[in-house]
């Protein structure tokens, strides 16, 4: 989430003349409005052709054969000028290379005799996933086209970190170089393997140094929600934190500096907000760690949510787009999902037999219990390596030890079942004719002390639930989506041992989803009848109400479920006596379900039936 940028643009004849001008000018500009301009030299001189070509139009993605795809978790390059097209290197269309393409975009001649300073910025976005950007893509500098000058334009851009911002707008002190030199070239080159793209645009060559006085960034933040989706059930007790990470990129001290963190119905009504006011940040700070002070209980209801913070402060921020940033999460019926999509396939670069696997925490509230039916993942598997229908895979469920510490610091990693874990859950998986790469594949999960379908689970127990490529499968690609950043342990990796801190960075989140649902709904201990009465039955307008009714006030978990126990909604009602519960329900096919009211003293479950 770190980014940056620099700049050209032509003026006329083979060796463009620039003349002094006053500081902080733009002396020359390139925003390829009409192409890539003749006498640059673009060439890969790995003769591997992968190439600089012309995009007219950022939003058309693969619909345009100079254009790269938009890829997942990204939006469409928001260059300043791209609506009259930039340049870019579609890494990913050239496959999984021999070697590196090394692909170069070189200008012709450009007089800089005049200038005592020479600073380039331009407009750029990069997505690796081989080489990071901080070596592979550069800026180079020549005064004779023959020996160059390297310079870093994404400084910290590993594999690890993956993205830039869009755009990052980074500025190079060519100086060193350039100034006072009649003879110019630059040079963008990129050194990379089966990437993702680099899009450059609007190209600026300054007098001097073009750093804004007020330019905040929200250099990145922490996402609180320990998975993409949770179950309605086990959210309330997953309490939000909040923090980021500021810089001060520009010149200037920044005062009464705020990072404001919110949560919301994604696109509706804000549900929490919190913010703090840093007294000042000194010009050049990077990435100073900013605490805000309250928490969130998320007791949400089933839907789709957002988490967004911004940076701000007294000064009007001269580069905004990189004042704000929030990533979604969804609250589900029964499913846990660190991701919302398959979008890539990840297997070990040195290969052998591996373990993909997700950290999943039930809720400590113990009022209601759930058990573990199924697993759902995705794979992408090379036909030249292994038929799609000749697919085959190991899944198990995994509970972490009690005595394991919330950091794992005392996790045994020497083994897949190490004196750590225990397994509590399988089930296999055997691909067919019908079998397409990256469709989501889910299987019932059987209990490994009854061999049925299901598996209880603990309240405050932490599990993994893994899917094992071995033997010819191991050249199987999982499935994983990079959407989203987190700081704290949720995709791992066995290979020879555990590995906690996910397949290459925080930002790979395994596609390996866990479905629950209600353990019973039979009542061992049940409530008095009169605790609770449904009506109308039938339900035929979508909505129910249940009428609760206890002598003295009562802790109480509320769930609608079908019949086969996949929860419908669940709602917990903190001390309470006589209410009225109204549920809106227009998804709900026709059929039967359950209402169950479930306290410490016992458990009440009646059935109505939906006619639509």
């Amino acid at each position: 989430m770190k980014q940056f940028a620099t700049g050209l643009t032509m003026v006329a004849a083979l060796l463009l003349g620039i003349s002094q001008m006053s500081a902080q000018n733009v002396v020359w500009t390139e925003t390829f409005a009409n192409g890539i301009p003749a006498g640059w030299v673009n060439e890969d001189v790995a003769a591997s052709n992968v190439l600089w070509t012309y995009c007219p139009d950022a939003a058309l993605g693969n619909g345009n054969p100079g254009c790269a795809p938009i890829f997942g978790g990204q939006v469409a390059f928001a260059s300043e000028t791209e609506s009259n097209g930039f340049v870019v290197v579609d890494s990913d269309e050239g496959g999984e290379l021999g070697a590196n393409h090394i692909c170069q975009l070189t200008t012709s001649a450009i007089n800089m005799s005049s200038l005592l300073e020479a600073y380039v910025t331009f407009n750029t976005h990069i997505g690796v996933f081989t080489v990071g950007a901080e070596s592979g893509a550069i800026l180079r500098v020549s005064t004779d086209n023959v020996n160059w000058t390297d310079y870093t334009v994404f400084p910290g851009l590993t594999t690890t970190v993956r993205w830039s911002s869009n755009p990052a707008i980074p500025i190079i002190d060519i100086s060193d170089v350039a100034a006072g030199q009649s003879t110019v070239y630059l040079q963008w080159q990129w050194t990379g393997n089966y990437e993702y793209m680099w899009e450059i645009d609007d190209v600026k060559i300054y007098d001097s140094n073009p750093t804004p006085p007020n330019d905040l960034e929200l250099a990145d933040f922490f996402y609180p929600v320990s998975s993409f989706a949770t179950p309605a059930s086990q959210i309330a007790t997953d309490t939000f934190g909040f923090y980021g990470f500021v810089s001060n990129n520009g010149t200037a001290e920044q005062t009464n500096v705020t990072l404001k963190a919110v949560v919301r119905v994604d696109g509706g009504a804000v549900l929490f907000s919190d913010s703090i006011v840093v007294p000042a940040l000194a010009a050049g700070v990077k990435d100073s760690l900013i605490i805000l002070p309250n928490q969130f209980a998320p007791e949400l209801a089933e839907g789709s949510y957002r988490i967004q913070y911004s940076v701000y402060a007294d000064a009007a921020d001269e580069r905004p787009s990189d004042n704000a940033a929030g990533s979604p999460f969804e609250v589900t019926d029964f499913l846990f999902s660190k991701e919302a999509t398959p979008e890539q396939g990840f297997r070990p670069g040195t290969g052998g037999d591996y373990t993909i696997g997700n950290l999943y925490t039930m809720s400590t509230l113990d009022i209601e219990s759930y058990q573990a039916t199924s697993i759902t993942f995705a794979y992408f598997a090379d036909a030249a390596e292994i038929p799609l229908a000749d697919v085959a895979a190991g899944i198990n469920l995994i509970r972490v030890n009690d005595d394991i510490a919330a950091d794992f610091s005392n996790f045994d990693d020497s083994e897949l079942f190490s004196s750590s874990l225990t397994g509590v859950g399988f089930a296999t998986y055997e691909a067919d004719a019908t079998a397409v790469n990256f469709a989501l594949q889910t299987v019932d999960l059987f209990n490994f002390a009854t061999g049925e379908i299901g598996v209880p689970l603990d309240p405050g127990a932490r599990y993994f639930t893994t899917v094992s490529w071995e033997g010819p499968n191991n050249v199987v690609f999982q499935a994983f989506n990079n959407d989203i950043s987190t700081f704290f342990i949720n995709s791992l990796v066995f290979s020879t041992q555990w590995f906690l801190g996910g397949f290459q960075g925080d930002d790979d989140n395994a596609v390996v989803r866990m479905g629950i649902s209600l353990t019973t709904s039979t009542d061992n201990n049940p409530l008095a009848d009169n605790t609770m009465s449904i009506f109308p039955n039938p339900v035929v307008n979508g909505s129910v109400n249940l009428d609760i009714n206890f002598a003295q006030p009562t802790d109480a978990t509320i769930t609608i479920a079908d019949m086969s126990g996949r929860v419908v909604s669940v709602r917990d009602r903190m001390g309470v006596t006589q209410e009225k519960v109204n549920y809106n329900l227009p998804q709900l096919a026709s059929g039967t379900y359950i209402a169950r009211i479930a306290t410490k003293e016992g458990t009440l479950t009646k059935k109505f039936v939906v006619q639509q």
